[in-house]
């Protein structure tokens, strides 16, 4: 399963939505709506349109971090998931805050300066990347685990929870998240009915004439057949 299908997926709904909302306000302004945003693209993900498919690459034709900024996200992005970056943790940042720049750009970049200007102030002039294991770790947890009671919390830790977020979405969204979780969508499962206590309780009963057609886990897989009459045909 591809993560941004299953994102798609999620948010297909509001996808279409927002187009037929887009679509009424520009028939009101006089303002064309482009073709292309309306044209179902033929490959890839279904529910991605032809316009989101070129937004897409004209983003990824873009750069916004630097190498050393993305090396210090996959840096924290392993101290809060453990390999992270296996699951496409710096491209997704990447990508992300490209495409939701007012929500990503500013928190994720401001925040990986101050987390240089901490270590430096804390380690002899050291970023983040220089530190040893432990020197990372007690910068992370002065941020992690604030004071919920609090009335000022250290200005790291809205970096490091959009920092957390941005990890967790990244990972449980992708394969080895998924099946990390132990999701496996809809699957046939095996029902003989209620148990014979309930339906005692109630003074219920199957027809018997029904029983080995629809009870008989054995005969699950078989499709019932019907004749020219509309009628089951038993066998």
């Amino acid at each position: 399963m591809d993560r941004r299908k299953t994102l798609k997926t999620i948010l297909g709904g509001a996808v279409g939505t927002a187009f037929i909302g887009g679509s009424v306000a520009c028939e009101r302004t006089g303002d064309p709506v482009p073709a292309s945003a309306t044209e179902a693209e033929n490959e890839g993900y279904g529910l991605r349109t032809a316009y989101e498919a070129e937004r897409e690459a004209q983003l990824r034709s873009e750069r916004f971090f630097s190498d050393y900024e993305l090396e210090t996200l996959v840096v924290l992005g392993n101290i809060i998931i453990p390999n992270v970056e296996e699951s496409g943790f710096s491209e997704f940042c990447e990508f992300m805050a490209k495409d939701q720049p007012g929500v990503h750009a500013t928190r994720l970049r401001g925040g990986l300066a101050w987390l240089n200007a901490e270590s430096s102030r804390n380690y002899e002039g050291k970023s983040f990347n220089e530190l040893t294991d432990d020197q990372r770790i007690a910068i992370v947890d002065s941020i992690a685990y604030p004071d919920p009671e609090a009335n000022v919390q250290p200005p790291g830790v809205q970096f490091f929870n959009h920092a957390r977020f941005m990890a967790m979405t990244c990972y449980y969204t992708s394969r080895q998240g998924i099946k990390d979780l132990g999701y496996v969508g809809n699957q046939p499962n095996v029902w003989d009915g209620p148990p014979q206590e309930v339906l005692d309780k109630y003074d219920l009963a199957y027809d018997p004439q029904w029983l080995p057609l629809y009870v008989d886990q054995e005969k699950r897989n078989e499709q019932v057949q019907w004749d020219e009459n509309g009628n089951v045909i038993r066998g």
